[in-house]
This record gives structure tokens, C-alpha cells and sequence, in this order.
């Protein structure tokens, strides 16, 4: 009788050995015990805790350099990876940034290629967007996100436009030809209005699916409303009233300046609209469009390509390194989000009245 219960013990004991999850179970705590350093995520990825600061941030301001832990990302299989969920109000809490990235070099096709990935403002809760890859060649050049964070728009070095509903995984190809970039939505994310020819602009209609023609000017570097239009243009920021065709207001940079000094070759709006950027080698200018005033810039300043909201805080939008500013409090931090993989295009923002706008949790 000992016998059999041993041989029964015995038994059970290897049967526990080949279940599937006791398996997986004990790779993770091997992986723990190897690297305690890594925060696995899935079998084949992991990020750690780095530190900022060590990067230097190119700036004509001098500000305090902020050191703290940052995520840093190891992605070799990006199906194992969390995908973007409109569910999840965890993810919602902060901004959010949207930029496309090849997490891999390997030879795999799918790993290779360019995808749409998401993560807050301060580094953490990295998530894929969509599945949907374009290959490098080809490139990402201009991504767009609904103000209900619905719908992901972008356009391919060739200006091919392509949108994706989070929601359902469906996708539309708006453009079967070449053309301009420009992408904006509608305040209530119903409409995408694009760009098919040089000033020719269209509506996509998100619950039809129709495509329209329509008879105003749109900029990607713009914010729309049900009766309003705020747009950055080469010199100038501009409102418009849609419904009276009407122009609101022209905040313009210094006309006494050349051409060339005037132009913008950065340019970016807050979610709001309240403010706006334009800046190049020489100058820069912060527009209010509420006050209705210009802030001009020659010297002491630094550059955002992104602007949070209320121009509180702004970034960079090459991600290659992540560079961040607190334009109240004078504040820069910079890290790698990233050890390998190469990104397509640049940054956005979304989701930019979280928080109240703030781009780190309190306390940060």
C-alpha cells in the first residue's frame, strides 16, 4: 500500500511538471531570479527602469535637468504586447502620445514592420495600437488621433491615407492616389478631414463612410469646432468662423522681418487651441489666441513641436529620445524609451486634457 501511494504522489507530481501554466510559471521566476531587473511582459519582452537626464537637451533656455526612473522597452514579439484598450480608464488618465515604431530588426515581416504604438506622458503604459504594418520603405510621415480616441489616421511618405477604428479593428484607405498630408477631426470625432489634392479638401464620415467634398482650407497643425477653425499657417495663426466664412482674428509674426526669418519651420497647437507655436533658427513666437496676443522670441526660448495644453508643458516629436518641458516651472527631463527598433515620422499628442492637461502625475 506505501508503494502506491508513492507511485500515486509520484504520478501527480509529473503531471504538475508538464501542465502548461505551472511551466510558464516557473520560466517567469527563472527569468526573475536571472534578471531582477527586468519587468517581463510576456515571454520575449521586458523594460527597465532607467534613469533621465543622461541625454543633454539642445536648448536656447537654460533649465533644471529633472532625473527620474523612466521605463525603458525591450520588444522582441509585439503580439504578446498590450494593445491600446478604449476600456481601460487606466490607460486615460494622463496624455498620451502616438507615434509609429518598428519594434524589431529581426527578419520577421510583422516585427519589422512600422505599427502604431501608444504610451502616457510620463513613460509608462506603452500599448499597441493597431496590427496594421506598413513597411519602412514606405513610412509614416503624419498620424492623427480622434479627440474620442476612437479612430488612429495617418499617411505614408507617399500620402496614402489609411484609418483605423480602434473599436471594431476595421480599416479604411481614404486615398488611392498621391497628395498633400493634411489630417484634422471634428470636435465630436465624426468627421476626418483630409487633404486629396493640392487645396482640394475632403470629409470622411465615420458612421456612413461617405466621402465628401467641402469648401474650406484645413492645416493639420489646426484645431476645429462645430463653428470655428483655429489653423497655423506658414506666418501666421488664423480663425476662421465656418459658418459665416468670416475670419476671426490673424496673429501674425514680425512683418518687418524677411521671408525667410518670418516662416515657420515649427509649428504646433494646444489641444484647446488657446495657444500656438511657430518658431525657426532665429525666432519663435507664442500665440494667444484667447488675449489675442504675440510673444516673440530670439534667444531665450526652447522649441515645441508639441504643446500641452495651456502651452504648459511641450515636447519634441523624435522620439529617439523623449524630451519634455515644463514651460512654467522651467523643468527638462530626457530619456530612451527605447532600446532597438526604428521609428517613422513624428510624435503627437491626444488625449491632452487629462489630468487637467499636466502631463506627470502630482508629486513628479
Amino acid at each position: 500500500m506505501k508503494k502506491i501511494l508513492l507511485l500515486a504522489l509520484f504520478s501527480i507530481t509529473l503531471m504538475g511538471c508538464n501542465d502548461p501554466e505551472s511551466v510558464a510559471a516557473e520560466a517567469a521566476q527563472l527569468r526573475a531570479e536571472q534578471h531582477p531587473d527586468r519587468t517581463y511582459v510576456g515571454e520575449h519582452n521586458y523594460y527597465t527602469m532607467e534613469s533621465s537626464g543622461d541625454i543633454q537637451f539642445t536648448t536656447k533656455k537654460d533649465l533644471k535637468v529633472m532625473y527620474q526612473d523612466f521605463p525603458r522597452y525591450f520588444i522582441e514579439k509585439a503580439k504578446e504586447w498590450p494593445k491600446e484598450d478604449l476600456n481601460d480608464a487606466s490607460s486615460y488618465d494622463l496624455p498620451r502620445f502616438q507615434f509609429a515604431w518598428a519594434n524589431s530588426s529581426s527578419k520577421d515581416e510583422y516585427e519589422s514592420g512600422i505599427k502604431i504604438w501608444s504610451m502616457k506622458t510620463d513613460g509608462t503604459d506603452l500599448r499597441l495600437v493597431t496590427d496594421v504594418t506598413v513597411e519602412l520603405v514606405n513610412g509614416i510621415k503624419n498620424l492623427t488621433r480622434s479627440p474620442n480616441n476612437r479612430y488612429v489616421a495617418w499617411a505614408d511618405l507617399g500620402g496614402y491615407k489609411t484609418v483605423y477604428d480602434i473599436k471594431t479593428g476595421k480599416v479604411v484607405e481614404l486615398s488611392i492616389s498621391m497628395s498633400p498630408l493634411a489630417m484634422l477631426w471634428s470636435e465630436d470625432s465624426r468627421y476626418l478631414y483630409f487633404e486629396r489634392a493640392r487645396d482640394l479638401f475632403s470629409r470622411w464620415d465615420s458612421e456612413t463612410g461617405e466621402i465628401n467634398e467641402i469648401d474650406f482650407k484645413i492645416r493639420t497643425k489646426a484645431v476645429l469646432t462645430e463653428d470655428k477653425i483655429i489653423k497655423v499657417t506658414d506666418a501666421a495663426v488664423v480663425g476662421y468662423n465656418l459658418k459665416t466664412d468670416e475670419r476671426l482674428f490673424v496673429l501674425s509674426s514680425d512683418r518687418s522681418l524677411s521671408d525667410k526669418e518670418r516662416i515657420f519651420r515649427v509649428k504646433s497647437i494646444s489641444p484647446t487651441g488657446r495657444f500656438a507655436w511657430g518658431s525657426n533658427q532665429s525666432f519663435a513666437w507664442m500665440f494667444d489666441t484667447k488675449e489675442l496676443t504675440v510673444k516673440q522670441m530670439t534667444t531665450d526660448y526652447t522649441p515645441a513641436q508639441i504643446l500641452g495644453k495651456d502651452a504648459h508643458f511641450s515636447a519634441l516629436d523624435s522620439f529617439a529620445k523623449v524630451r519634455i518641458v515644463d514651460r512654467v516651472g522651467d523643468r527638462v527631463w530626457s530619456w530612451r524609451a527605447f532600446y532597438y527598433g526604428a521609428l517613422s515620422g513624428d510624435a503627437i499628442l491626444y488625449n491632452g486634457l487629462a489630468n487637467n492637461g499636466l502631463w506627470f502625475k502630482e508629486g513628479k
